[in-house]
């Protein structure tokens, strides 16, 4: 094995960490699927009851998780608007959030609950191919 010329140390081998007393290979996915599962397990006790009280102490907050897990397409088009919602767009944006809290109440997840009214969306202001 050749030296480094410049440094006089020789490289590592195939596989082989150039600092075995660093994070063991796959720690930091076992840390994010550990904190996922126990931040699942917290949802599933407290989740509805949190929710319930963000949204009356703190509705900015909640909007704002909300907005969080909508598709990030829509969310752009939120995002890009200037200034506050009308008191017309805030009672559309709560008839919105009580149709998908209904819908998840039920079981279903909220990810697939938006994908279901944006495919629908999709579908209905669909315009035909003249061809």
């Amino acid at each position: 094995m050749k030296q480094n010329p410049k440094s006089g140390l020789k490289p590592w081998k195939p596989g082989q960490s150039g600092n075995p007393l660093g994070r063991p290979q796959g720690a930091r996915s076992k840390f994010s699927e550990a904190a996922c599962a126990d931040a699942l397990a917290d949802w599933t006790t407290h989740g509805k009851t949190t929710l319930a009280r963000v949204r009356e102490d703190d509705p900015s907050t909640y909007l704002r998780v909300l907005f969080s897990i909508i598709p990030k397409d829509i969310a752009v088009s939120i995002e890009q608007r200037n200034g506050p919602l009308d008191s017309e767009e805030m009672r559309t944006m709560r008839r919105l959030v009580e149709v998908i809290r209904a819908a998840c109440a039920t079981g279903l997840d909220p990810e697939m609950v938006f994908a279901w009214i944006e495919e629908d969306l999709r579908g209905r202001l669909a315009q035909p191919v003249n061809g």
